[in-house]
């Protein structure tokens, strides 16, 4: 019986770890609009490592770079990376923050996309700002990390 026990348990972890670390991070999205660049995903890396990964091998795919086309001479760029949530809801489904509160969870609504369903909740995963010296800084977490 402890056996069994012991064979299950293992299994699990195996089965939740190979979902977690190996899971395939999903662009739902790209939004550019006057120099800042948001990108909804699911499923994104866990770690600060993989977030950095991840950003730099996909940077240069065509679904990123055709959006970021007013990059300046100097190669300045913000990307803001978003978490698609629950998915795209309406403004009016909502909830207040509380009952006496007349502010509203932060959104982040996107006029091209034509439907009502056109705002996700706000949880930013990773900030990066690409300056003048070609210095790439990646917040995170409230962590600053310059590459």
């Amino acid at each position: 019986m402890r056996k069994i026990i012991v064979i299950v348990t293992v299994l699990c972890i195996s089965v939740s770890a190979y979902l977690l670390l190996l899971r395939k991070t999903e662009i739902i999205f790209v939004h550019h609009v006057k120099g800042d660049t948001d990108i909804v995903v699911r499923n994104f890396p866990l770690t600060q490592v993989g977030k950095i990964i991840w950003w730099e091998t996909n940077k240069d795919s065509p679904l990123i770079r055709n959006k970021m086309s007013d990059v300046d001479e100097y190669g300045n760029y913000f990307v803001g990376i978003e978490d698609v949530g629950v998915g795209f809801i309406k403004v009016s489904e909502v909830s207040f923050t509380s009952w006496y509160s007349f502010s509203r969870n932060d959104l982040i609504c996107f006029d091209e996309i034509k439907s009502e369903n056109r705002c996700i909740e706000k949880n930013n995963l990773m900030t990066i700002h690409n300056g003048r010296d070609n210095k790439t800084v990646y917040y995170i977490d409230g962590n600053t990390i310059k590459k």
